[in-house]
């Protein structure tokens, strides 16, 4: 390296490129670069096409969102219709008619542990519903 080089500017790296370098983040994209692929074939709306039932509340009519990651910011999004914060416990994955890939089931509950009911969401779409099941509403929706 000529005394020159020393002072040269260097270019400096993108935000990307630091994360990339980083093993976990990594490690983490590579599932989220699976799971996505796997969503390839799922749905690009807020209901499912061939869902019945009540939306989000019925095994057969699933909350579409895009892998599980969409799963968790769509949770953390929810209030009730009174606009309380929503607590989630993922319970078990279960087969459902209406999609080939597992639909998870989620027990829902206000922050002082009172039952608010279960919901069904299928993480193998193509993108997240902005759609909320009766009895709730998104933070951030066009109400708000």
């Amino acid at each position: 390296m000529s005394l020159f080089n020393f002072f040269k500017p260097r270019k400096q790296k993108s935000a990307l490129e630091v994360l990339m370098e980083n093993p976990v983040f990594q490690q983490q994209k590579a599932i989220y670069d699976v799971m996505n692929k796997a969503c390839a074939k799922g749905s690009d709306g807020d209901e499912l096409l061939n869902g019945h039932g009540e939306f989000g509340l019925a095994p057969t009519n699933p909350i579409p969102t895009n892998t599980v990651m969409g799963s968790n910011i769509y949770l953390s999004r929810l209030l009730t219709d009174d606009g309380k914060k929503v607590e989630s416990k993922r319970r078990y994955p279960i087969i459902s008619e209406v999609s080939e890939m597992p639909i998870d089931v989620y027990d829902l509950s206000l922050p002082d542990g009172t039952p608010l009911g279960t919901i069904y969401i299928s993480p193998y779409q193509k993108r997240t519903s902005a759609k909320a099941p009766r009895g709730f509403r998104q933070l951030f929706s066009a109400s708000d």
